[in-house]
């Protein structure tokens, strides 16, 4: 079964995200950006991650000004990692994680929102479309 790990990247910090083949989400960690490619091989190798997941700036349904530089990094880490990347709207989950108690750090929490609001979208069906 499928793994993903999503990610939630910001300036500075960047959470980050993951489930396994039950599809329940759990919140992993928030790395300094600058040391992201590292937190992303560590989780990659020790969850064996099929796909990496991340979370767009969209704008009333529009890609937001730093929604080039997501693809772009997003594309890298697929590169680098040889794992498919998928996009998500991630409009609004940095708001919901604050309302949302947990031990992890906020971006872990929306980084979760993310990877939940992809699958409840169904990354499984095939007729689903890439929005990358």
């Amino acid at each position: 079964m499928t793994r993903y790990l999503a990610v939630d990247l910001g300036a500075r910090k960047t959470g980050l995200a993951w489930c396994g083949a039950t599809h329940l989400v759990e919140a992993l960690d928030v790395v300094p950006t600058a040391q992201l490619s590292q937190a992303i091989r560590r989780w990659v190798t020790d969850l064996e991650i099929d796909v990496l997941v991340y979370g767009l700036p969209l704008r009333a349904g529009k890609l937001a000004g730093a929604a080039k530089k997501v693809r772009r990094e997003a594309r890298l880490m697929a590169a680098q990692f040889e794992l498919p990347v998928e996009f998500v709207d991630e409009t609004g989950t940095t708001d919901e994680a604050m309302q949302r108690p947990g031990s992890k750090g906020l971006d872990a929490r929306a980084a979760a929102l993310i990877l939940q609001r992809y699958l409840d979208q169904g990354p499984w069906r095939p007729e689903r479309k890439t929005n990358g």
